[in-house]
């Protein structure tokens, strides 16, 4: 579709690269890549710093990733942690990509980096397209291997669940090293179970459910992308959550340090918390307690900011609350 050049940005003084389209390639599709990157502001999706036209030819001028794609054989991760940010910034920059509106339709390994800092970037945007009427296709368009089962029907409209299944395609890559064949995934269900029992890091089940789900047949069973982003994102912040607990003038913290509490107002009802290093748990309860006005019961994990009510409402004045809030530590790249 193009050939792309890295070039010296004289004036600004920087390396960038320059996609110049083909000749007799159809312009519609550099167009759409222009207007997806051009509404894009992500830290995980490459940048476009202008588009040029000479000789009837296109080039878009974007930022130079000097570094490796994700299929290239020196790119090894070596631990969980770092396949699990890795796969934290590619849901990341999805999940970007679907906030602007616009579904990618061709994420795969060589279509993201990994800059000098050690940050992903996602890159060629000449399959997007917006979401939403104009998201249809004639003829197959994508990559066997990660491009989604409505993809191959050839004719009729897709939705950003193709992406949802393409970061799972590229998940199970990056962790076993596995591309499933178009045969393999008319048959996907048991060949994903023993995939995911060979895998070259110890994951978390829980993540590990949550990508299979992105390989559902029918989109609609997918999971969205912000779900994936944000299971990644607690399990790369294992034991640094922190909760600040305000109970009249008593003032309590819940972190890895104290990872449980216990709660009492007088004889009307008490609670304990516990963190499990990932989520706040009432662990157990005795009276009338309440959580945002709705009862709640052992097992229930607390929100990230909440109220916590001792008494029936029927107590009205009587009733006893308690402030609690969560701490947002961030994922650091």
């Amino acid at each position: 579709m193009a050939t792309v050049y890295q070039c010296r940005d004289l004036i600004l003084e920087r390396d960038v690269a320059i996609k110049i389209m083909s000749r007799g390639m159809e312009a519609r599709r550099f167009q759409d890549e222009i207007a997806g990157l051009t509404k894009i502001r992500s830290k995980h999706v490459v940048q476009i710093y202008d588009v040029i036209i000479e000789d009837g030819q296109i080039g878009i001028v974007q930022e130079f990733i000097n570094g490796l794609d994700l299929f290239d054989p020196r790119f090894n991760p070596k631990t969980t942690d770092e396949i699990l940010r890795i796969l934290w910034q590619i849901a990341s920059g999805i999940a970007d990509i679907h906030h602007m509106g616009l579904i990618h339709r061709d994420i795969k390994p060589n279509n993201m980096k990994i800059d000098h800092e050690g940050i992903l970037k996602i890159f060629d945007f000449g399959l997007s397209r917006p979401d939403g009427p104009r998201a249809e296709t004639v003829g197959f368009v994508g990559t066997i291997g990660f491009a989604a089962p409505e993809q191959y029907n050839g004719i009729g409209q897709f939705t950003n669940a193709v992406d949802v299944y393409a970061f799972g395609a590229t998940a199970l890559y990056l962790l076993s090293g596995k591309i499933l064949s178009l045969t393999e995934q008319n048959d996907i269900n048991s060949k994903l179970e023993n995939y995911f029992k060979n895998l070259n890091f110890i994951i978390p089940n829980e993540v590990i459910e949550i990508i299979k789900r992105c390989f559902a047949i029918q989109a609609q069973d997918r999971p969205n992308i912000n779900e994936v982003r944000d299971l990644l994102a607690k399990f790369l912040l294992f034991d640094r959550h922190k909760a600040l607990v305000v109970m009249g003038s008593k003032v309590q913290y819940l972190d890895c340090m104290n990872k449980k509490i216990n709660l009492r107002y007088q004889e009307i009802s008490s609670v304990s918390i516990e963190y499990n290093s990932l989520d706040f748990i009432v662990s157990s309860v005795s009276g009338d307690f309440y959580v945002n006005n709705g009862r709640v019961f052992p097992g229930f994990i607390l929100p990230g900011a909440c109220v916590l009510t001792f008494g029936a409402p029927e107590l009205r004045h009587k009733r006893a609350y308690v402030t609690f809030d969560l701490s947002h530590p961030e994922v650091v790249v």
